[in-house]
C-alpha cells in the first residue's frame, strides 16, 4: 500500500448513455466530496446531463472543464461507466493521474470496483493510500508511401477488418523483419494482454495474464487451418499490409476511433512508442477471481 499527497481535485467521467443509476448516486457522490473539500469536476460537454441528473438541486459547487483542462489537471480521475467508458479515459488521460474505475456495466472486466464498494475505499483513496497497476497503451501508426498520416494508441485491441460482406481481405504480417503469414479472412485483431478477454478471446484467441509482456495476434475467420493465434513478445514493431485482391478496410481502436486503410498504407504496431496509464487497484479483487466470475456459468467449483 503506497501513500501520496492527498487528493483535492476529482474529475468524474460519465459513460456515454445515461443510466438511472446517476440520478441518485451522482447527487449523493458529489455531496460526500464537497463536504470534504474536494473539488468535483465534469467535462463542459456534460453539464446538460449533469443538470437532468441533480433535477431541482443546485450544481453551483460543481466545475465543468474543458476536456483539455479536465484530462489533464484533476488529481484523480472516477470513471463512471462500464469497461468501454474507462477505456476511453485511459486513451485521453494524462499519464501521471491516477483512474479509479466504478462498474455502471453489464460486464466490468477491467473496471475494479463495483457501485456498491467503491465507497467502502473512496476515504482512504482521497488521502492517498491506495494500492496501482500501471498498464500500456499500444501506438498504431499509419504510413502512406512511407510517410505518417495516422497515430493513435489502444488499451485493449487493434483490428483490421472488412468492410464487404462476404468478401475475404488478404493481409501480410511481419514481426520485426521475420514474415509471420499471409492472412486470408475476415480480418485480424492485434490485442494486448489486457484486452485477450475481449474480442479476442470471442474469436478464439488465448486469455494471456495482464502481467505477461506480450501481444496476441488472433485472425478473425481465416480461410486455413494453419493460421492460428499467435503470443508475441513486445521487443519488436508488426507491420501489417493488404495484398490484392485489394477490397475496403477499416483499422478501429477500441473500438471508440476508426479509420479505412487503402491498399497503399502499412499498418505499423510498435510497442516500445507505448503510452501508460495508472489504474487504482481493488485489493479485494483476483485475476482468476475475476475470470471464474466473469466468464464460468457455475460458480459451484
Amino acid at each position: 500500500m503506497s501513500k501520496s499527497k492527498s487528493i483535492s481535485v476529482i474529475g468524474i467521467t460519465l459513460k456515454p448513455n445515461s443510466t438511472p443509476d446517476f440520478y441518485h448516486l451522482l447527487p449523493n457522490l458529489c455531496a460526500w466530496l464537497i463536504r470534504r473539500k474536494k473539488v468535483v469536476v465534469f467535462r463542459e460537454e456534460d453539464k446538460e446531463r449533469v443538470h437532468k441528473f441533480f433535477k431541482n438541486k443546485s450544481i453551483e459547487s460543481l466545475q465543468f472543464w474543458d476536456s483539455k483542462n479536465f484530462y489533464n489537471k484533476v488529481h484523480l480521475m472516477l470513471s463512471l461507466g462500464g469497461d468501454g467508458t474507462l477505456i476511453g479515459v485511459c486513451r485521453k488521460i494524462n499519464t501521471k493521474i491516477p483512474v479509479l474505475g466504478i462498474n455502471l456495466g453489464r460486464l466490468g472486466f477491467i473496471t475494479e470496483f463495483n457501485k456498491n464498494e467503491y465507497f467502502d475505499r473512496l476515504e482512504g483513496i482521497l488521502e492517498g493510500e491506495y494500492e496501482t497497476t500501471i498498464k500500456p497503451l499500444i501506438n498504431v501508426s499509419v504510413l502512406k508511401n512511407g510517410q505518417k498520416y495516422f497515430s493513435d494508441h489502444f488499451f485493449n485491441d487493434a483490428v483490421l477488418a472488412k468492410n464487404d460482406i462476404a468478401r475475404m481481405i488478404y493481409l501480410r504480417t511481419e514481426l520485426g523483419k521475420e514474415h509471420v503469414y499471409n492472412l486470408a479472412g475476415d480480418g485480424i485483431i492485434i490485442s494486448t494482454p489486457m484486452g485477450s478477454t475481449a474480442y479476442s478471446m470471442a474469436a478464439g484467441g488465448p486469455i494471456v495474464h495482464p502481467d505477461v509482456n506480450s501481444l496476441i495476434i488472433t485472425p478473425i475467420c481465416p480461410h486455413s487451418l494453419i493460421h492460428r493465434p499467435f503470443v508475441i513478445p513486445d521487443n519488436a514493431p508488426m507491420t501489417l499490409k493488404i495484398l490484392p485482391p485489394y477490397h475496403v478496410v477499416t483499422l478501429t481502436l477500441d473500438g471508440q476511433v476508426a479509420i479505412n486503410i487503402d491498399e497503399k498504407d502499412v499498418v505499423v504496431v510498435n510497442q516500445e512508442k507505448m503510452k501508460k496509464v495508472i489504474l487504482i487497484k481493488n485489493p479485494d479483487r483476483f485475476y482468476f477471481e475475476t475470470i471464474r466470475e466473469k466468464f464460468v456459468v457455475s460458480k459451484k467449483e
